[in-house]
């Protein structure tokens, strides 16, 4: 029976995405009193996001909007007095750097380019800032309209000519001919001048606390596309200029910084240089950059020292953030570990990092700055609550909470419960996910009920309020989620268990969900449907090929042939380290892995949706899968095309098409199961 307090409230709505304002990056002052933020909302009339910058005074506890107005402000650094911060723009085309005075005011535009700016940071006391940017290739109408402060026409060159393996990038689109470098902007003179060049990018990067060395990991191998972990490490003296690499291993590095007492520098990373994607566990590494020793400071931790859980809201899976403690004696990270993302504290002797955030779910983002520290944490009951530490230095930190996003959306919804559920394989092997019943449960009845498979597939579904889920349940769905063998947060072995085995114990344990599922009493076993995306399209696809017990199905932007997407995928080179080599070295384990091998006896009601511009995996994927189904007739089949849109649609597309994505998605389920 419903209760009162249900019936006074809403059921999640397709479009409650649009309804969050979403706290993005957090900058503390150096001061400790004031926080910078970013603010994202969403205008679905314009089928637009944007964000503007916040600052909120530590002290008085009261909030300011530093800029209005139909833009997207994001990448706060404060400056080392703290009297001046800085931020990016995109606007009419061009990517800008904006400097704001502390007492707020008009921003100055210090800096625009129609090439791109990933981030920027102060140095030589504040005279200037270190920008990563990266050229545009040459256009004079672009150009043109750039000189007039106008938006340039969208159009395609006459001609793209290829060279090199890596030469587009989801999300990005085809890339210009140059690569990420470091360049210089002096402040007084608006001079810009190159610190790196090369043909591979610079990935992440540092200025040392004291503003006059730049750190920086950049690929050293002669073909960088073909061997993307052969990184190293260098340093820039910003005053003498001059230029040394530092002797560390090579392997896949994802953070650096050095510390305040400017003796050592710590790098996220390890040292393999093969292996699948996301399979090796990053671990916080220490060099003494008096002494040269280097150690790992957490050699038997076997979790992640990233942020892989996944939602629909756009948090989670960048680069992690990584960050000294004031007194320079511990590093804090984020690590990945069985549905949360948590805050790590590691001390610079070896051992297991401190969980030093008590709470259960994800902090997606965190910033320090002297002894101050400000997180974002959520869960199922949070979209993002802002929370500060004054003393990071302390040995118990304590934590404040300064403010919740959209607070008065809870109050306004009826939720589906989520409950935690462990359970086993077919082997034994426990396994871990989340059963999420619809708004007004009542035990008694038989509902239909849907298997959700995760993308990644080094990535994790965790304790985090995920919008689709909730629509989903709304609609009168159980749904289940769960880690499968392949998930990150379990441990190597764990993630590892699918390398070159695609298809084997993931499907296994993937029919271990639906055996789970079908046994409980309030779920009608013959109205079983399954879906996810990406790795969870893959793993859709392939199960319907496999078997017949799904009553409907809902492959999302997946691989379907592994052959081809090893050709046309933007990193589609980089799974000879997953599969057994190239396809050609491995044929017939490509085939035995690749659903479109079984696409022969599927019969389950099947809609195929996809991305047009796409280029993780590319919508050849989709047509192939529905050309094969279409043509053989055994099967009901759509295909739904989503035009302009890349593979994160779900969780940053165009609002009207991640509306119609959801609704196609409830439609299909309660067309064939209801």
């Amino acid at each position: 029976m419903a209760t009162r307090s249900s019936l006074k409230k809403s059921r999640v709505l397709v479009d409650d995405f649009a309804r969050l304002r979403l706290p993005r990056a957090l900058a503390v002052s150096p001061d400790g009193t004031l926080l910078a933020y970013t603010l994202e909302w969403c205008d679905l009339e314009k089928k637009k996001y944007f964000a503007n910058l916040h600052v909120l005074d530590l002290e008085t506890k009261t909030t300011r909007q530093w800029t209005r107005g139909e833009q997207s402000d994001r990448a706060t650094v404060w400056s080392a007095d703290g009297s001046r911060l800085a931020f990016l723009r995109n606007e009419k085309g061009q990517d800008r750097v904006f400097v704001i005075p502390r007492e707020g005011g008009a921003p100055e535009e210090i800096f625009r380019t129609r090439g791109g700016i990933a981030s920027v940071q102060w140095a030589q006391d504040d005279r200037a800032l270190i920008v990563k940017y990266r050229a545009a290739d040459p256009d004079a109408d672009a150009d043109k309209a750039a000189s007039e402060n106008k938006e340039p026409e969208s159009k395609a060159p006459a001609v793209r000519k290829i060279t090199r393996l890596y030469y587009k990038l989801d999300g990005d689109g085809f890339l210009p001919e140059a690569r990420w470098q470091l360049v210089r902007l002096d402040l007084k003179t608006k001079e810009f001048t190159a610190l790196t060049k090369g043909k591979a990018d610079v990935e992440c990067w540092c200025v040392a606390p004291d503003g006059w060395r730049v750190a920086y990991v950049t690929n050293v191998h002669p073909d960088p596309d073909k061997h993307p972990y052969h990184t190293g490490i260098f340093e820039i003296n910003l005053q003498s200029g001059k230029r040394s690499q530092y002797n560390v291993p090579f392997g896949e590095k994802s953070a650096l910084a050095i510390s305040p007492n400017g003796r050592y520098l710590v790098y996220l990373g390890h040292h393999k240089l093969g292996g699948g994607r996301g399979v090796e566990t990053f671990h916080p590494h220490l060099l003494d950059l008096q002494t040269g020793r280097q150690r790992n400071l957490t050699p038997r931790f076997d979790r992640q020292a990233s942020d892989e859980t996944l939602g629909d809201l756009g948090y989670g899976l960048g680069p992690p953030p990584l960050f000294w403690s004031a007194d320079s004696r511990h590093v804090f990270y984020p690590v990945t570990d069985e549905g949360d993302t948590y805050l790590a504290r590691a001390s610079l002797r070896p051992g297991d990092p401190e969980r030093v955030w008590p709470l259960k779910g994800q902090v997606p983002v965190f910033n320090v700055r002297g002894k101050s520290l400000a997180l974002i944490h959520r869960d199922f009951a949070r979209i993002a609550d802002v929370y500060f530490c004054q003393d990071n230095t302390a040995k118990k930190l304590s934590f404040e909470k300064l403010a919740e996003s959209t607070p008065e959306y809870f109050s306004s919804r009826n939720l589906g419960k989520t409950r935690e559920i462990h359970f086993r394989s077919g082997d034994g092997t426990p396994l871990h996910g989340f059963l999420l019943t619809p708004p007004d449960f009542k035990p008694r009845k038989k509902y239909p009920a849907i298997l959700e498979v995760h993308g990644g597939p080094r990535c994790q579904y965790g304790r985090v309020f995920f919008h689709e889920m909730q629509y989903l349940a709304a609609q009168g769905f159980v749904v289940f989620y769960t880690n499968p063998r392949g998930s990150q947060g379990y441990g190597r072995e764990f993630a590892d268990a699918i390398t070159n085995a695609w298809g084997t114990d993931d499907f296994n344990d993937i029919m271990a969900a639906a055996d789970f599922l079908e046994a409980l009493p309030f779920v009608d076993g013959k109205r079983i449907g399954i879906t996810g995306g990406s790795y969870g399209g893959y793993m859709t696809a392939y199960a319907v090929g496999r078997t017949h017990r799904f009553r409907a199905a809902v492959a999302q932007r997946g691989v379907m042939n592994l052959t081809t997407m090893q050709g046309t995928s933007d990193i589609g080179w980089h799974v000879r380290y997953e599969l057994g080599g190239y396809h050609w070295e491995n044929p017939e384990g490509y085939a035995l892995m690749s659903p479109i091998t079984y696409a022969h006896n599927i019969r389950t009601p099947l809609l195929i949706l996809h991305n047009e511009c796409d280029h993780r995996c590319a919508i050849e994927q989709a047509e192939q899968l529905y050309a094969t189904v279409k043509i053989l007739g055994k099967a009901p089949v759509e295909f739904w095309r989503f035009p302009e849109e890349s593979h994160g649609l779900s969780r940053g597309g165009r609002p009207d098409r991640r509306i119609a994505r959801l609704e196609g998605i409830a439609g299909w389920f309660k067309k064939w199961m209801k």
